[in-house]
C-alpha cells in the first residue's frame, strides 16, 4: 500500500468515526444536509485515492502540456520527456457551491483564467475552466459551517475539522506536482474563524473574494 492510500485508508477511517458519532448524538436520524457534506467530504477523499476523471486528471497529462514551451520532447507515439511542470497557481476559496480548490494557469507573466486554445506562451496547449479550474470541492460546506453556529453539535464541528485537514492535505499534495507559482486563498478554518466572529458580533457572514481575473485576451 503507498503512503497516500494508507492517508486516504486513515482519512475514511476518521470520516466513519464522525458520522458514527452524529448518529449517536442524533439517535440514528442523520439530518439531511450534514449527509450531503460528509458524502461530498468522502467523494473529496478518494480524489488521491482511486484516481478517477476528474479535472486533475486533465492538467497532470502531459499530452496537454506545450512540450515546446516547457523545454520537452514528444516522440508523437504517447511518450513525453519534460524537465519543466506547467506554472499554476492554487487558490482556497469558499464560492456559492461550497469550498474549492482552483488551478489558474499562467500566459506569459501572468495568471489568466478563460478559455485558450493553441497560444505559444501558455503552458498547456488548451485551457478550458470550465473542466480544468476546480480540482478539488466540498459542497455546501460554507452554509453547513455557518448552520453549525446556529445549532451544531460536536460532530458537526469534527466534520468541519477533518474538511480543514483535508483540504490543506490536498493541496500540499497537488502543489508539487506542478510549477507552482503561488498558493494563496482562503482555508477552511480562515472562513470558520471568521464566520464565527461575525456570528459573534450579529453581523452576516459573507463569502470573502479571493480573486477576480480580468478575461483579457
Amino acid at each position: 500500500m503507498t503512503a497516500n492510500s494508507t492517508s486516504a485508508a486513515q482519512e475514511s477511517s476518521q470520516l466513519r468515526e464522525i458520522n458514527r458519532l452524529k448518529r449517536k448524538l442524533c439517535f440514528g436520524n442523520i439530518p439531511p444536509f450534514y449527509h450531503s457534506v460528509a458524502t461530498s467530504l468522502g467523494m473529496a477523499e478518494g480524489m488521491f485515492k482511486y484516481g478517477f476523471d476528474n479535472s486533475l486528471d486533465i492538467l497532470t497529462n502531459q499530452q496537454n502540456w506545450n512540450v515546446k514551451l516547457l523545454g520537452g520532447t514528444d516522440d508523437g507515439l504517447g511518450t513525453v520527456i519534460c524537465p519543466d511542470k506547467p506554472r499554476l497557481s492554487i487558490y482556497k476559496v469558499f464560492t456559492p457551491h461550497g469550498f474549492e480548490v482552483h488551478c489558474i494557469p499562467w500566459k506569459g507573466n501572468k495568471e489568466f483564467d478563460f478559455d485558450l486554445v493553441g497560444h505559444p506562451l501558455m503552458d498547456f496547449k488548451f485551457w478550458h475552466p470550465g473542466i480544468m479550474r476546480t480540482v478539488f470541492k466540498i459542497a455546501g460546506l460554507h452554509t453547513f459551517i455557518k448552520l453549525y453556529f446556529e445549532h451544531g453539535d460536536d460532530a458537526d464541528l469534527q466534520l468541519i475539522r477533518h474538511a480543514h485537514n483535508l483540504s490543506e492535505d490536498f493541496v500540499e499534495k497537488l502543489a508539487p506536482q506542478f510549477n507552482t507559482q503561488k498558493v494563496f486563498g482562503v482555508s477552511v478554518k480562515n472562513f470558520f474563524d471568521f464566520a464565527e466572529m461575525k456570528h459573534k458580533a450579529g453581523e452576516e457572514i459573507y463569502l470573502p473574494t479571493v480573486y477576480a481575473l480580468q478575461d483579457d485576451h
